[in-house]
């Protein structure tokens, strides 16, 4: 399962910069609060799926195991123990695009010259199917 993105490291970058080659990657702090936020937005958008940890202490507590012990569980489990869905990897990976080429838009609201241009759209139904698909299937490559 992959992890989420981010500009934290020369390998995370490599990575970015495989998925996205144009990555801005010449300010760090930007791409990485970019990568954040489109993170954000896609936990956020598919937060109406119960939570995995939440999942995980219904699970035992539906084998018979008393409080105590899903507390133990829970407390060694301390964080975010999960991966992520590949199917929200992606959509952070194409929000993060485009959050950023919104940045870069015109005044206009478009990108590009001529007859080549295209309004980005942060957060658009392409991605929201990514997120939460309608049929129960990740519409991905």
């Amino acid at each position: 399962m992959p992890d989420w993105y981010s500009a934290d490291s020369e390998g995370a970058q490599t990575r970015l910069l495989g998925a996205w080659p144009d990555a801005p990657l010449i300010n760090l702090e930007v791409c990485g609060m970019i990568l954040e936020v489109a993170r954000g937005q896609v936990l956020e958008y598919g937060a109406e799926l119960l939570d995995p940890l939440e999942q995980l202490a219904e699970d035992i507590a539906s084998l018979g195991y008393p409080q105590t012990t899903i507390d133990d569980v829970m407390a060694l489990l301390d964080g975010e123990p999960f991966a992520p869905p590949v199917r929200y990897v992606y959509a952070q990976l194409q929000q993060a695009i485009n959050l950023w080429n919104a940045g870069r838009a015109s005044g206009d609201g478009e990108i590009g010259e001529g007859a080549f241009t295209f309004t980005p759209r942060p957060l658009d139904k392409t991605i929201r199917g990514i997120i939460r698909p309608i049929d129960g299937k990740p519409h991905v490559l």
